[in-house]
């Protein structure tokens, strides 16, 4: 529990804290006038110093006070002894540590010349007052000794209490509530972190969708273009094995241009050649053979005119004859000799046709699979090129099918955390029925009507929800987060993890029915009473019922009252 406020400066009146109920109360003077008020009287401010002391941020509001070296200090039981924190308003890094007893054992090894860092000290205090390991205090978005102190310490009344401002994540919220009461917050922490994967899945599938991402695509399209880029792959690699380089690939270009040549003056000879074949044969076919001849003789012919011809004339005739017989048969073998020249010279063109076809055709083959190294290089740039198309396109298959595998994966670690939170909740039970009767109890003592703590389990883990017949009052929304802390507190004394303290702005009682004002102070009293715990609470003494001004109780729990006259309020200065 707290034990002294004080500061470096005359000004501010020190306050001891005692156990039990404690009230700072701004009171009206018996010589006031319609210019003094109980506003602003330094209550608020009174909440900032301790909350600065406890490794808070310092407020804006203190700033002139930083400026004027104000260092505030702040006496706490914790670890089995008392601790006296000092920090400096402007540049408070670090702090002065003074502990007694057992505490300074526990606080030593944290020490460098009795000074100690605001980090360090954070751990401390979430040790100390939570039972807060350090390791679950370093846990990104985890556990915040600063977060729960402001659940002890409350300065701005949230519509929902069980958010310390209504900014306050969800997630924020419910992992600080589960821890105050004693479930599993991690179960929270690992939902929300499976829910920001899933989320940031369907952004990226969104975004895909929209075009906004050429690199991820549905894998059945980068399975076609992987199909295709294979094809294409593998005509390369076909083309480059079969490729000959050729020291002097035009030389080869010029000697098929040549052959070329060669075979189409060659043809030009055969055709003409087969003409001439084609003549002689006709020819020959119309020369009769010689020795066969079979024609009328002269003689006969004279004769059958009546004609006697001399001897002569008859030997001249068969001299003729004769010569005009072996004429023929010179011309047939003449024809004869012509058609088998002719027949030789074309089976030889043929041949050499067919040769140099042969040749012509196996330059074109070596052209077509070969050239110069040039042109090697260039299939394999268009190899290497098509290589890295695919093992682009093998990436992004990776990438899909790891999304969709870690899609599955996170919505099977959110089933089997539901199911676990599910069993922890079902454990449980019976301490949160514990926890909603007591509330229950106190909200019926203030309004007359019940209430309920009710827990369930979601994809982000445990949700919490706080109802009454009377909720959407901001009174009645107040006085629901004055009995949820107030069961906190007690809740804590099982727990451990909640201190034994509890701190309320007046702020809390704004709008609050007197009627409601006066239970709720007696609560608070009556339960620190039981429990052994601290209530400090600041308020204005016209905020204060007559009834419970005049108990003794609330009488001997005024620690510091604050007179509407009195110069610069509770810290004795005006800024």
């Amino acid at each position: 529990m707290l034990l002294r406020i004080s500061t470096n400066k005359e000004e501010f009146k020190p306050i001891d804290f005692k156990p039990g109920f404690n009230a700072i109360v701004a009171e009206r003077a018996t010589d006031s006038t319609d210019q003094h008020s109980r506003n602003a009287r330094g209550k608020s401010t009174l909440l900032m110093l301790v909350n600065y002391a406890l490794a808070g941020n310092l407020n804006s509001a203190l700033r002139p006070l930083a400026a004027d070296g104000w260092e505030v200090s702040l006496g706490l039981e914790m670890f089995g002894g008392q601790v006296t924190a000092t920090r400096a308003l402007a540049r408070g890094t670090k702090l002065r540590i003074d502990a007694t007893g057992p505490a300074n054992e526990v606080m030593r090894p944290y020490l460098s010349e009795g000074q100690i860092s605001v980090a360090d000290w954070k751990d401390l205090l979430g040790l100390a007052l939570f039972r807060l390991e350090p390791a679950e205090q370093e846990m990104t978005s985890g556990l915040s000794a600063r977060t729960l102190l402001s659940y002890v310490i409350r300065t701005e009344p949230s519509k929902d209490p069980l958010k310390i401002v209504a900014q306050q994540s969800a997630t924020s919220s419910r992992e600080h509530v589960s821890y105050l009461l004693d479930l599993d917050w991690t179960v929270v922490h690992e939902l929300a972190g499976i829910k920001t994967g899933l989320e940031q899945l369907k952004q990226i599938r969104a975004a895909a969708s929209d075009g906004l991402m050429s690199t991820l695509r549905p894998e059945a399209d980068l399975l076609l273009e992987r199909a295709a880029l294979k094809g294409e792959l593998d005509e390369w690699e076909d083309r480059i094995s079969g490729f000959r380089v050729l020291e002097d690939p035009n030389s080869l270009v010029i000697r098929a241009d040549e052959l070329t040549a060669s075979i189409s003056v060659l043809r030009d000879e055969a055709v003409v050649d087969q003409r001439m074949r084609q003549l002689y044969r006709a020819s020959l076919d119309e020369t009769p053979n010689g020795l066969s001849v079979q024609t009328a003789s002269v003689e006969d012919l004279i004769s059958d005119a009546g004609l006697v011809l001399a001897e002569g004339f008859i030997r001249q005739a068969e001299d003729v004859r004769d010569f005009h017989a072996e004429l023929l048969r010179n011309r047939r073998a003449y024809l004869h000799s012509e058609v088998e020249r002719l027949n030789a010279r074309i089976a030889e063109q043929a041949d050499e046709l067919a040769r140099l076809d042969l040749q012509r055709d196996a330059l074109l083959r070596t052209l077509q699979a070969g050239g110069a190294l040039e042109e090697l290089d260039a299939m394999r740039s268009e190899l290497s090129g098509v290589q890295s198309r695919i093992a682009a396109v093998d990436q992004q298959i990776e990438q899909a099918r790891e999304i969709a595998s870690r899609k599955e994966q996170l919505k099977h670690a959110r089933s089997t955390k539901r199911t676990e939170a599910a069993g922890e909740l079902s454990q449980s039970r019976a301490k949160l029925d514990r926890v909603s009767e007591r509330l229950s109890l106190k909200m019926k003592q203030l309004y007359g009507h019940e209430a309920a703590l009710t827990v369930e389990v979601d994809d982000m883990g445990f949700k919490f929800k706080l109802t009454t017949a009377r909720a959407g009052s901001s009174a009645v929304d107040r006085m629901m987060m004055f009995c949820f802390d107030l069961t906190m507190l007690e809740e804590g004394v099982t727990t451990e993890h909640h201190p034994d303290f509890l701190i309320h702005d007046s702020t809390v009682f704004d709008g609050v029915d007197p009627r409601q004002r006066a239970s709720a102070l007696r609560f608070s009293q009556q339960m620190v009473e039981a429990t052994g715990g601290q209530y400090i609470c600041t308020i204005n003494s016209n905020d204060v019922p007559g009834e419970v001004l005049d108990q003794q109780w609330f009488k001997d729990g005024v620690v510091r009252t604050i007179l509407d006259t009195e110069a610069g309020g509770l810290l004795g200065r005006e800024f």
